[in-house]
């Protein structure tokens, strides 16, 4: 304002004109900066949103990716459907995504002791949980792993080892030390009490199985009724079977191989450090050791190459 009077028009109070248009004036950029504001607001919002979520995520991933501690594995295994490969911990299931990324993938707080793999995207599984019974039995996961579902023997059986062959679950119960098979899932057949490790039950017979005993190396011809030392087999700790042979892992990390069922063994290498859990996949080898670490062989065992490491 400079103080300079204005003419008045006819019948207008004075000075009413001048602030009705001083008004205007000024309304049209504060409204003008509130959208521009608010839409400012509402980009920033949503790409942020974006970096969080980060690309290719989604919402059945229960962690971010890097390190996750998962401490002691107790299975290992890849799944048929996607090529990744999942290990079994005192923590969860997680899915290992490189060299530098595992993510967990299973939302409910498990303990996982049992681990196998049904079909794509399809596991089963056994262990403790903090929610519901200790020993949760037999339970299903049909999403790779991401919710979990009770299929039998809640609060009362505890595989720590689990098999499905031959159209069968095969399982090693710790809490009672039998071994135990089941058509349907719900079912179950004890077959033999037995204190044993790791088992692995023949691609092409299914009765026979071999597992690891107090005093060696057992094998079962009649599906795990009864068992009987395997004469000159080598001190192992962890064992697999496919179509390839039977492999084993010594606690030393010797890996050893078998083409005949157990009747002739093959030193074929060493694991980098001290074996948790062991698998074969496609004639690949993986296997889990401590502090974290999982690696992987395509030459039977003779080197290993980091699948997984933390930082």
């Amino acid at each position: 304002m400079n103080g300079t009077p204005q003419p008045k028009r006819p019948g207008s109070r004075p000075g009413f004109g001048r602030k009705t248009q001083g008004r205007s004036a000024l309304a049209t950029p504060a409204w003008i900066i509130i959208i521009a504001t608010l839409a400012v607001l509402a980009v920033l919002t949503a790409v942020v949103a974006f970096a969080l979520r980060g690309p290719g995520s989604s919402n059945s991933d229960t962690t971010g990716t890097g390190h996750q501690e998962f401490g002691h594995v107790h299975g290992i295994a890849v799944d048929p459907g996607s090529g990744a490969l999942h290990v079994a911990t005192h923590v969860g299931l997680f899915r290992i995504g490189g060299p530098r990324t595992a993510v967990r993938v299973s939302r409910d707080d498990l303990d996982l002791m049992g681990f196998t793999v049904v079909g794509p995207g399809h596991f089963l599984a056994s262990g403790h949980s903090t929610h519901g019974p200790a020993n949760v039995g037999l339970i299903e996961s049909t999403d790779g792993g991401v919710t979990w579902q009770e299929k039998s023997l809640s609060g009362t059986a505890d595989f720590h080892g689990l098999q499905v062959a031959h159209g069968s679950v095969y399982g090693y119960n710790s809490a009672d030390a039998a071994f135990m098979v089941s058509a349907d899932q719900r079912d179950w057949e004890h077959r033999s009490r037995t204190a044993i490790g790791a088992f692995a039950v023949s691609p092409t017979d299914d009765g026979t199985v071999l597992a690891v005993g107090r005093d060696g190396l057992q094998r079962s011809t009649d599906g795990g009724r009864s068992w009987q030392l395997v004469p000159d087999a080598p001190a192992v700790g962890l064992l697999t079977w496919d179509n390839t042979g039977v492999w084993t892992v010594a606690p030393d990390g010797a890996v050893w191989s078998s083409s005949d069922g157990g009747g002739q063994w093959q030193r074929r290498g060493e694991v980098p450090g001290e074996p948790h859990s062991f698998a074969v996949q496609n004639s690949a080898l993986f296997a889990a050791l401590a502090g974290d670490r999982v690696v992987g062989s395509t030459d039977g065992g003779a080197t290993w190459t980091d699948r997984y490491a933390p930082e």
